[in-house]
This record gives C-alpha cells, sequence and structure tokens, in this order.
C-alpha cells in the first residue's frame, strides 16, 4: 500500500522522477493491483470480463479496431484463449488467477503489483504465472510480487526485497535489497525459501 501511494508513509516513492505521493492523482492511472483474492464475476465468460476492464480501463475515444487489438491481445499473452468462452466460474485456480491479471493488465499500466499470485497453485501453474508475469516486465513494466514461495520461480527475478517485522516495534523493516544469487549468500542459504523461514520469528 506504501509503495502504490494508497497508504503514505514517510518518505518517497519515486518513478522515473515523479514523486507517487504528491502526483497520486495522475499516477494512480500508471498502477496495476492484482490482489491475492480474485474479484471476479464468476457467471461472466472470460471474453466478455476483459471486455467490460478494457471499457473501464482503455480511453473512450480509442478506435474500435485498437480497442479489440488491445482485447487480443492481453488474451493471447495470458494464454487464456483456449478459455475465452468458458465461465469464470469453470476456470482452473491458475486460469482465473490469468484472468484477474489480465483484467489489470489491458489497462497498460507502467507499474504492476501482485500480492502472493502464486498461492495456492501448484508448482507447475506457478511457475507458468510467473513467466506470463516476466513477460510483462520485459515489456517494460515494472513487476512486483510479493511471494512465499520464490523458488519456483528463482532465475525469473531481476531482484528481491526481503522485508522482516522487528521485535521491537512489530513493523516491517527492509533486511535485504539485491540480486536473488546475492540475497542466497547473504543469508548464508541455498534456497529463498529458506530465508523465509531465516526471517520469520518462532512464533
Amino acid at each position: 500500500n506504501a509503495v502504490m501511494g494508497y497508504e503514505q508513509a514517510e518518505g518517497q516513492i519515486l518513478y522515473r522522477g515523479t514523486d507517487i505521493y504528491s502526483e497520486y492523482e495522475k499516477m494512480k492511472y500508471e498502477i496495476a493491483y492484482v490482489p491475492q483474492q480474485d474479484l471476479l464475476r464468476m457467471n461472466d465468460t472470460v471474453c466478455d470480463t476483459i471486455s467490460n476492464a478494457a471499457a473501464m480501463h482503455l480511453p473512450s475515444g480509442l478506435p474500435k479496431e485498437e480497442y479489440q487489438k488491445r482485447i487480443e491481445k492481453t488474451i493471447e499473452l495470458l494464454g487464456l484463449d483456449r478459455v475465452r468462452d468458458s465461465l469464470v466460474g469453470k476456470l482452473s485456480g491458475g486460469q482465473r488467477k490469468r484472468l484477474s491479471i489480465a483484467v489489470e493488465y489491458i489497462g497498460d499500466p507502467s507499474l504492476f503489483f501482485l500480492d502472493e499470485p502464486d498461492s495456492g497453485l501448484d508448482g507447475v501453474m506457478a511457475r507458468s504465472l510467473m513467466e506470463n508475469l516476466r513477460t510483462i516486465a520485459d515489456d517494460g513494466r515494472i513487476v512486483i510480487v510479493i511471494s512465499h514461495a520464490p523458488d519456483r520461480a528463482f532465475e525469473l527475478f531481476d531482484k528481491v526485497i526481503v522485508l522482516a517485522k522487528d521485535t521491537r516495534d512489530d513493523t516491517g523493516h527492509l533486511v535485504f535489497f539485491g540480486s536473488p544469487k546475492e540475497a542466497l549468500a547473504f543469508f548464508d542459504v541455498d534456497s529463498l525459501e529458506m530465508v523465509v523461514r531465516r526471517i520469520n520469528r518462532t512464533d
């Protein structure tokens, strides 16, 4: 919430020289957020869901061809073509999560925040989802993922931020920032999940 500007903390959050806090009304259109729980209508089709998201996120004056092109690009990028006519309620957990991402992606955000997108998914589905997010990042966007099982896509991450609660103030503090390999060396462990175990309190 602090990094997205939703709840302002002490300090500054800068994106390409723009202060997200002081310019929040402008910057909020550059920010997409996918919560841990999917917020989708179960009785709509996949295509209807993405079309409705496009109607909300895209400029009203956009030519119809460009509008449809953006929808098709989103469906293809997130691997939803095979289920485009399926009801949301009939999708698997991984497909539903990709649809949640598609709903935000279609607005063409610069900053993408995802809260445990791999939660509840098996290793194969989680890996596939992270590869989708890597593709989005490679398109020039910043993608920030909160994960408690980072090893399933270890090499796809550029940087790792480790936060841990201090017993003195029960507040999260920055413990580490660097590459995944640097994180392993810093904590002297052989997996990122061991980092999580290292910083978790015994209770």
